[in-house]
């Protein structure tokens, strides 16, 4: 004889899955709202679009924090721009509380590392133990060179955990994201951010300079043809950090 299985089953009501995603960061020099605006303006003409919908971390790290600042204004005039605020970073302890009160992530200083963690655990272990325990030193994984043979067309994006090389060109609305340095043997016209993951002696070098931005290290810049003396614009160029800027070099 048989019997009617049972066919119900517990079915999980959602999962959770890790994911590395870039986010720009907003590092703030000054305080002054109209400045903040003006230069969100420029950066939004020379790219429309480009910019809409982008999460922004909001960097504090650079100011000595003053009671005056309004994180919803903040809010508010990035949201005017297409972007979204999502995080901030550093501030003082009120900020944190209203970031928090508001639905806000709050990050630390980048500063803060794990080797400063690493520290305290050794001094802790020195005081109650007759030997120090020496934190392991981790390994750095390998990651090798991505290498792209053909277009990279508009809509698409290629990450690579190295160096990156394309062969072809790069279309205007696609992105290149490597934590290393990017060679791109064609017309590069999208977007290329190298050193995504913090590493400001990445480089990024093309044949064809007609970029909708570059990115070192988190260091963004968004080129231009529209300046008549911009002799780069079309030139074979390598790009650097140097001095907290992009330096745009011709080969």
């Amino acid at each position: 004889m048989n019997h009617p299985q049972n066919t119900t089953s517990k079915t999980a009501a959602f999962k959770m899955i890790g994911g590395i995603y870039t986010l720009t960061t907003l590092e703030l020099h000054v305080t002054d709202t109209k400045l903040i605006s003006a230069q969100l303006m420029e950066m939004t003409r020379k790219a429309p679009h480009f910019f809409d919908q982008t999460a922004i971390v909001l960097s504090f790290v650079s100011l000595e924090y003053p009671d005056t600042i309004n994180l919803q204004h903040y809010r508010h005039l990035l949201n005017k721009h297409g972007m979204i605020l999502v995080a901030i970073r550093g501030g003082n302890q009120k900020l944190k509380q209203e970031a928090v009160m508001t639905g806000i992530a709050w990050l630390p200083p980048a500063h803060t590392s794990t080797s400063a963690k690493n520290t305290n655990v050794i001094m802790m272990n020195q005081q109650n133990c007759l030997k120090p325990i020496v934190p392991p030193i981790e390994e750095k994984p390998i990651h090798k060179t991505k290498f792209i043979e053909q277009t990279v067309r508009s809509g698409q994006q290629v990450h690579s955990h190295g160096d990156l090389i394309v062969a072809g060109s790069v279309s205007s609305g696609a992105e290149l994201l490597a934590e290393g340095n990017i060679h791109v043997y064609g017309s590069l016209r999208g977007r290329a951010l190298a050193g995504i993951n913090g590493d400001t002696n990445a480089r990024i070098f093309c044949r064809q300079f007609e970029a909708e931005l570059i990115s070192i290290g988190g260091q963004y810049k968004v080129p231009s043809s529209s300046t008549p003396r911009d002799t780069l614009w079309g030139a074979s160029v390598q790009v650097h950090f140097d001095k907290k800027s992009l330096h745009i070099l011709k080969l």
